[in-house]
């Protein structure tokens, strides 16, 4: 498998996304992957549109999704200028403010749209502090120190998501900006449920509970495509320095989040299946 990586790897572009088309057609075509999946998420999320536009939308996904791949992995072996060159920062005058001249950390929420692996890589060659990612434990562990090497390669720091706490508390002097992709599942008890995409999901409390921890800023981190291998990353406020009441600040996040996958819907992971959980209360008083 190692081999086989290295040699996808080393893939000049175009052959690469010749790859990743051939690997469209059987993904869609051949072993429907996930499709019923990806139909029933694109249902909820946007019932106003036609099967005709739902359709439009799922095709475009799974370009976007193989392409990723094979983004993906051809970032292990990418230099620092490419990355310069494919992931541009519209306004990093605002996280320049937020962080106070990058001397202060900040939290950094982003969902999965877009190339959050390139964007790390790309703020980490454009930016004077580490910028350290917050990563949920795979199952298997080649591809756990496969994907850790990966977003190690420019000294990012990644920090498993049982042991964030820890990391964070122990670091909380270093100067980096703390990434975290919030859009993943949360627990069904003890997370924060409320609608999303017009269904009930659950969203892990960590990032709150450290921006209160720490008293940091929280800002989202938008990703649009631009192009085949080109994305603009934009950032927003999340908070606005006054005190919030419990939940707000994620509740601002799933607001948010939503309106930016109504932006651009082919590119966010429609394939994963975030709504799986049910709340544990039926009664539970979800936010509209």
């Amino acid at each position: 498998m190692k081999l086989l990586l290295a040699i996808l790897a080393a893939l000049p572009e175009r052959a690469a996304y010749l790859l990743a088309h051939l690997l469209y057609l059987l993904a869609v075509y051949v072993f429907r992957y996930r499709r019923s999946t990806v139909r029933e998420n694109l249902l909820h999320a946007f019932p106003e549109k036609t099967p005709e536009e739902r359709a439009k939308i799922e095709k475009a996904s799974y370009k976007h999704l193989l392409d990723l791949l094979m983004e993906i992995i051809r970032s292990s072996k990418m230099s620092e200028e490419e990355f310069i060159d494919r992931m541009r920062f519209s306004n990093m005058d605002l996280l320049e403010r937020a962080t106070e001249g990058f001397e202060k950390q900040v939290i950094i929420l982003l969902i999965h749209q877009g190339n959050w692996e390139w964007m790390l890589h790309g703020a980490m060659a454009q930016m004077p502090v580490s910028v350290d990612p917050v990563y949920k434990k795979l199952h298997s562990e080649f591809w756990q120190d496969y994907m850790l090497a990966t977003r190690s390669r420019f000294g990012a720091s990644p920090m498993a998501l049982d042991q964030v706490g820890r990391d964070v508390i122990r670091g909380r002097k270093k100067k980096r900006l703390i990434v975290m992709l919030a859009d993943q599942a949360g627990p069904r008890k003890g997370g924060y449920w409320t609608s999303f995409l017009n269904r009930p999901a659950s969203f892990y409390r960590g990032a709150e509970k450290l921006a209160q921890a720490l008293k940091v800023r929280v800002l989202f981190a938008q990703c649009r495509k631009i192009d085949r291998g080109r994305y603009q990353v934009e950032f927003h406020e999340l908070d606005d320095r006054s005190p919030m009441e419990e939940d707000r600040l994620l509740e601002n996040y799933v607001r948010f989040a939503e309106q930016v996958i109504a932006e651009q819907p082919e590119t966010y992971l429609w394939t994963n299946r975030r709504w799986k959980k049910k709340p544990p209360d039926a009664e539970v008083d979800l936010a509209s």
